[in-house]
């Protein structure tokens, strides 16, 4: 009999894993752990019954195991520019446009951002999303005008920040303070903090958010929390886990460059 048991929960086992690989997520979507956490299967139910079994529970898994083997790579196609795409100097290292790369509060909120603006006529472009400490770095190198934060004293190093800037006529327009002005408000309703209000540096195209958190906070690893009434992030801690180990690929591969 104990046998038989074995029998029938590899069997169970290995139809849950059929069913949780068909209702993976496309490439890049935020991981949803409420399509995994305790899904049982009518059928399994039924097999189950018949079999006087009590239904599977899936144990919990450590992180790496989280996630389907396929998705571990997502990162190498996640979308960059190089530099001079939208008319000025950003350094040598290409700049990571993919919203995916956002802490997925913020991404959602950067999202609406330029759907709005679309609305109203303004076309925005994705200039830089996660940037790498390495990134970051050369910037610094670049002189005070680029920045004056070192590498991990972003917010871009958390996802928490992104530059923008409107296109008109298929070019980017980077001196325009009336149509600055326009973007910066719909940022701000949204509750993202812009960069256009700044006068050291004055960075119109800059957003962020960090749920009143300081640079300091996100250095020790305190991460802001997501506002009470908004849309709830139930897998939140996966789809940050997933991000870190993407963050820290795309800075082994542009560290390395400076080291050459």
């Amino acid at each position: 009999m104990r046998r038989t048991q074995k029998m029938v929960f590899v069997l169970l086992l290995c139809l849950f894993e059929i069913e949780a690989e068909a209702q993976k997520s496309g490439l890049f979507d935020s991981f949803d752990c409420r399509k995994h956490e305790e899904f049982i299967d009518p059928d399994l139910l039924l097999l189950a019954e018949i079999l006087a079994l009590d239904p599977i529970i899936i144990p919990d898994l450590p992180p790496e195991e989280i996630f389907p083997p396929d998705t571990l790579e997502d990162w190498q196609s996640w979308s960059y520019v190089q530099n001079y795409t939208f008319g000025k100097d950003r350094g040598g290292m290409a700049m990571i446009t993919d919203l995916r790369a956002l802490h997925p509060f913020f991404r959602d909120r950067v999202a609406e951002l330029l759907k709005i603006c679309k609305e109203k006529g303004i076309e925005l472009a994705i200039v830089e999303t996660y940037r790498t400490p390495a990134k970051q770095f050369e910037y610094k190198s670049m002189g005070r005008r680029y920045t004056s934060s070192g590498a991990g004293r972003s917010k871009h190093q958390y996802g928490l920040a992104i530059d923008v800037v409107p296109i008109v006529d298929s070019i980017a327009v980077w001196d325009n303070p009336t149509l600055w002005r326009k973007v910066g408000v719909v940022g701000e309703k949204l509750g993202l903090r812009w960069g256009g209000r700044w006068r050291k540096p004055y960075d119109p195209g800059h957003f962020e958010w960090t749920g009143g958190l300081s640079t300091t906070h996100l250095v020790q690893g305190v991460l802001p929390v997501v506002p009470a009434g908004e849309l709830l992030y139930p897998c939140l801690d996966e789809d940050l886990t997933l991000l870190r180990k993407y963050w820290a690929e795309w800075e082994n591969s542009q560290s390395s460059l400076t080291r050459k």
